[in-house]
């Protein structure tokens, strides 16, 4: 099953949905290099994409959220953080034994990435578009 960008998490701020739509594709090539067996060294280097992507969506949006005085920016940078130590961890892990996490990888990072955009960003969305912002 492809992990696929839908335009139900268009949240309108291009750059945050450029990078959205950059973080399923990667997890989408992950899960495809997993399932057609691709070597250990390519499937490491797209989980290390992963990781490198997350942060700097994460900081964007942290960056767009601060700007603009969210006031939920606590817990979203909480689970920013949350999220990229577990990442830190999956990658750590699949260096140790690469068999068993590189299934579990892709369908995490799909279902976390469908829950914070629809939960998390579109808080942030609503936000702005209360002050007139987007």
């Amino acid at each position: 099953m492809d992990v696929v960008w839908n335009t139900r998490y268009n949240t309108g701020i291009q750059i945050i949905d450029e990078q959205h739509q950059e973080l399923f594709s990667t997890v989408d090539r992950l899960r495809s290099s997993v399932q057609s067996g691709a070597d250990r060294t390519e499937v490491e280097s797209l989980l290390a994409t992963l990781v490198s992507h997350s942060e700097r969506h994460f900081a964007t949006e942290e960056s767009f959220m601060a700007r603009y005085a969210y006031p939920d920016l606590t817990q979203h940078v909480a689970e920013h953080a949350s999220m990229l130590t577990s990442l830190h961890e999956l990658l750590s892990k699949f260096q140790e034994s690469p068999h068993a996490l590189a299934l579990m990888v892709p369908t995490f990072m799909e279902g976390w990435l469908k829950h914070h955009i629809s939960d998390g960003d579109f808080g942030f969305v609503t936000f702005l578009k209360s002050r007139n912002l987007a």
